[in-house]
């Protein structure tokens, strides 16, 4: 199958080499968004964070620009809907709706593992499309499957729901040094460690070995994101604008330990 456009542009957008003491999900430049091919797009954006504290902290949002590839101005598109909902249009012309904030949590919930209906429509009735995305299920299984603390002395194992229906067929795994966090607890601690990244097959496991895990140096903390993601396309059948439709599902751990 061809590799999509949104892992073409390589895991170097995925993640910077370190983490501040900021939550992951926040700090992702995601699939495909930041390619100079794509001009207007449309994000389905879903990440969990196994914190033990609170399973269910989900984070789901849609995101969308749309940029004139002529004078690189966001222009051209006058309503977005998904699944029947209207994204309200920012300031800026950009459109942005997280479930969260807007208590519709459940509702967000609902899309992984669907293809998730978009309407764009341009400056007339007549320019506009629909299609969709498809939205991969949840990446975690059960909170216990990632680990409270990394351990440097033996393997570890990683586990999550596998899709059948990911196109792509494959999880990135990437795991990240917290620069901050780290050297608050030891000075002595580098400023950066090179990011480990993985990509494996979706079948629902994946171990990293203990000479992996020894990147990262005692007392240090690290995360852990697992993702997959689909695209798709359309255009305005009147302007002729081409638009991207990508779907993130991710999961993140919070801060984990580096121990013996």
């Amino acid at each position: 199958m061809r590799r999509p456009l949104l892992l073409f542009i390589g895991i170097g957008c995925f993640a910077s080499c370190h983490k501040s003491r900021e939550n992951p999900n926040a700090s992702w430049n995601w699939f495909g968004t930041d390619n100079p091919a794509v001009y207007s797009y449309v994000l389905i954006n879903a990440n969990q964070v196994t914190n033990r504290a609170d399973s269910n902290d989900f984070h789901i949002a849609i995101a969308a620009a749309f940029v004139d590839s002529n004078n690189h101005r966001i222009t051209g598109v006058d309503n977005l809907l998904v699944n029947n909902k209207p994204i309200s249009m920012n300031v800026d012309s950009t459109f942005q709706f997280d479930y969260k904030e807007q208590s519709d949590l459940s509702e967000g919930i609902a899309l992984y593992g669907t293809n998730v209906l978009i309407t764009v429509k341009g400056k007339t009735d007549a320019d506009t499309v629909t299609s969709t995305v498809y939205l991969p299920k949840k990446i975690v299984r059960v909170v216990s499957d990632f680990p409270a603390v990394i351990s440097q002395s033996s393997d570890l194992t990683l586990s999550w729901i596998a899709d059948p229906g990911n196109p792509w067929g494959n999880v990135i795994i990437q795991m990240y040094y917290y620069s901050d966090l780290s050297q608050d607890n030891s000075p002595d601690l580098p400023q950066q460690v090179k990011t480990l990244n993985f990509t494996v097959a979706d079948n629902g496991s994946y171990t990293i070995s203990k000479k992996s895990l020894n990147t990262f140096p005692l007392k240090s903390y690290v995360g852990i994101t697992i993702a997959r993601g689909t695209q798709n396309q359309a255009v305005l059948p009147v302007s002729k604008k081409r638009i991207f439709y990508f779907s993130n599902s991710s999961a993140s751990t919070p801060p984990l330990y580096v121990d013996k």
